[in-house]
Formats: structure tokens, sequence, C-alpha cells
């Protein structure tokens, strides 16, 4: 496949909007592309108020284990 810049310097490829790529560089004109895995998405957490403190809310409940194992491994 060919690919032109245009004025600006800029390549379009075929990709999906988000795509990620790593960027291989060899001498000042050969240039590798590879993509890359999807990152994996995480749960969104949403701060709100209750009984005067300030709470994480997410999709999911943790247990009291999962609690103690994260604090533990807090610094």
């Amino acid at each position: 496949m060919t690919v032109i810049a245009d004025n600006k310097k800029r390549v379009t490829l075929p990709t999906k909007p988000g795509e990620r790529f790593d960027l291989q560089s060899f001498g000042g004109d050969r240039f590798v592309l590879t993509r890359l895995a999807p990152v994996e998405r995480t749960e969104r957490v949403r701060l709100v108020k209750k009984h005067g403190c300030t709470v994480a809310v997410g999709g999911r409940k943790i247990t009291q284990e999962e609690t103690r194992k994260l604090l533990d491994e807090f610094p």
C-alpha cells in the first residue's frame, strides 16, 4: 500500500478511531507501524456524597476480603 503525506506532513491510514500503534524508526527514511492490542477498559467509578462522606460508587460490589487485600497492599 502506498500512502501520501499532505501539506501538513500527515499520513492517513485505513484504521478505526482510537486504534493504537507502535512506531519503530529505522534510520531517517524507514518506519514500521505495528498495531497494538486494544486496552481493556476498567469500569467507571463515580464519587458521590453519602451521609456526609464522599464514597466511590461503581457497577459491582466488592467483598470485605477484596477490600482487606487492597488495603494490605497500600503503602
